[in-house]
């Protein structure tokens, strides 16, 4: 017999609130914009796009899926330039993660490339940020994407370089899709990168989504179309208006830089944005009282008694039970005095497919009562 799952109270009617409050306060304004702003220059026709694996390094053991990649954004008319040389096996730590280091400063380095963009994400990207360059960054200021623990780099390079990056598509994933990326993916991508004069607008809605697991390293599957599946859009667990500068990216990352000099000096007036990566396994959700536990200690550090607004993307792997769940821990962990910030959730943002590229330190706006999410500037120059 099938265990009943319970109702996700948003999901019968996805622009709806769990919980609505009876009035829209303003939200903070905001406070970031106190830090040094340096937006890159624009994607143009033609550009180099360099690939680059500053976390995990698996283009060799997934080559097919690599050049891939590598052959979709050629086809959109970009050069393509992976910079990465196998370690031996004995490394030491300190010694790959100066390597790593060394081939972002290339990356950032070389006058022939614009923008920069991982290859996949990992667990060891917080081994990098002693020892990048960070004037050496800000001073050859490119796009720079990625998402999963990149969110360490995009921290590190927003608050040390003060640089915009973007929490986007990686080349592994969702360049890399069989038989092409998925439409969103690439074409928000593409918008953001290119926006220098006009707002950036609203984050669009996928009509379908998957995060179907595919094993990559067997060749009938990583060739196989991944099954895309209705999505119901968009869910207000609270409502409100928020204006704010959008940062954050996935939670065990985000929480990795507490206490650290490459954390936000603080979240006030920050529209959050949180996403949940991977459980242990690449094919599992991360447990709902892990993803708790990791939203506990931001109530504790007093994130939720700062930020304008809370964004959550779709949860990896998270059945209807486990994102009713999940979305009742959200709620009760962000009540208290003051905390009338409105939430969104099950945003196209993370370890789902398709997902939008959100530029970080941007100027966003929220607001329930239109349905609308939207980054209310350029995102490069």
């Amino acid at each position: 017999m099938e265990t009943p799952v319970m109702p996700d109270p948003a999901a019968e009617n996805p622009g709806s609130a769990i919980d609505t409050p009876a009035t829209l306060s303003p939200s903070p304004p905001p406070t970031l914009s106190s830090s040094p702003k340096l937006l890159p220059p624009a994607l143009r026709p033609g550009a180099t796009i360099a690939l680059i694996s500053p976390s995990a390094r698996l283009n060799d053991v997934f080559s097919t899926r690599l050049h891939r990649a590598v052959a979709h954004l050629s086809q959109l008319g970009y050069t393509v330039q992976v910079i990465y040389t196998p370690l031996p096996p004995n490394t030491s730590i300190r010694d790959s993660a100066l390597h790593r280091a060394a081939e972002i400063h290339r990356a950032f380095l070389s006058p022939g490339i614009s923008a920069i963009v991982c290859t996949i994400g990992g667990l060891s990207a917080n081994e990098l940020l002693p020892h990048l360059d960070y004037a050496l960054i800000r001073a050859h200021a490119k796009i720079f994407c990625g998402y999963s623990d990149v969110t360490l780099l995009h921290y590190a390079l927003y608050v040390a370089a003060g640089l915009r990056t973007f929490y986007g598509p990686a080349a592994l994933p969702q360049w890399g899709e069989s038989p092409e990326p998925l439409a969103l993916s690439k074409e928000h991508f593409l918008h953001v990168a290119k926006t220098t004069s006009n707002e950036v607008g609203q984050l669009p809605r996928s009509e379908q989504w998957t995060d179907e697991f595919v094993d990559w390293a067997t060749a009938a599957e990583a060739a196989r179309p991944r099954t895309l599946r209705p999505n119901r859009g968009w869910h207000w667990l609270r409502a409100g208006r928020a204006r704010g500068l959008v940062f954050g990216g996935c939670l065990p990352s985000v929480l990795q830089l507490g206490a650290t000099p490459w954390d936000l000096p603080s979240y006030g007036g920050v529209v959050l944005l949180l996403e949940l990566p991977e459980g242990q396994e690449p094919d599992q959700a991360t447990p709902v009282e892990v993803a708790r536990s990791g939203l506990a200690d931001l109530a504790n550090r007093g994130v939720f008694d700062q930020i304008a607004g809370l964004v959550l993307g779709r949860p990896f792997m998270y059945t209807d039970e486990m994102g009713g769940e999940w979305k009742r821990c959200v709620l009760e962990l962000c009540e208290g005095d003051g905390r009338t910030f409105p939430i969104l959730a099950d945003v196209d943002v993370g370890h789902t497919d398709p997902m939008v590229t959100v530029p970080l330190g941007a100027l966003c706006e929220m607001d329930s009562a239109t349905d609308r999410w939207a980054i209310v500037e350029p995102s490069v120059v």
